[in-house]
């Protein structure tokens, strides 16, 4: 598959994922969680990632039940441009962003997580909302996004650190 290809399906696929968050958002008037990976490249679906993903799923899921919150949509959809889900919750998106950055701050698998939240008028909580200071990167202690920007890091050394996480939860969830 040729670069030009890879790019547009990638776009195209945000522009549906962007449709949909609206759509969810208006059909159920609650704060919607867009949840995706960070995964850099052009390959963003495979066996790892979506078993990455549907971990992901059952940690938001599980979450938001133990906090006694009120899943009212809920969906996984598995993408050539990688896994997507979306909950629609009854809950201040505040609160429901809260909750999510202590996932990806937690869970062993959380810096491969990305958790978006919107509000009910379909605009996205952001850390810096809450005050809090932005991702870090996968590799280094830097804001993530400065060195996703500046491509400070080879595509293999952000892949090869996925790994190892992904590895470091299996090991952890064997021993469990």
């Amino acid at each position: 598959m040729d670069d030009n290809r890879i790019i547009n399906e990638i776009l195209t696929s945000r522009e549906e994922r962007a449709e949909l968050q609206k759509k969810i958002i208006s059909t159920y008037n609650n704060p919607i969680i867009s949840f995706t990976l960070n995964i850099p490249g052009a390959i963003k679906d495979s066996p790892h990632y979506r078993s990455i993903h549907n971990i992901g799923m059952e940690t938001i899921r599980d979450k938001l039940k133990e906090s006694n919150y009120n899943i009212i949509y809920f969906e996984n959809i598995n993408k050539s441009t990688g896994p997507e889900g979306y909950f629609s919750v009854e809950i201040l998106s505040n609160d429901l962003k809260t909750i999510t950055i202590k996932i990806e701050n937690e869970h062993i698998l959380g810096r491969i997580f990305d958790i978006d939240v919107f509000d009910k008028d379909n605009s996205q909580i952001s850390r810096s909302d809450l005050g809090l200071s932005p991702r870090k990167c996968l590799v280094c202690e830097k804001n993530a996004k400065i060195c996703s920007r500046a491509q400070t890091h080879e595509l293999k050394d952000l892949l090869d650190e996925i790994e190892k996480i992904y590895a470091q939860y299996l090991i952890k969830d064997i021993q469990r």
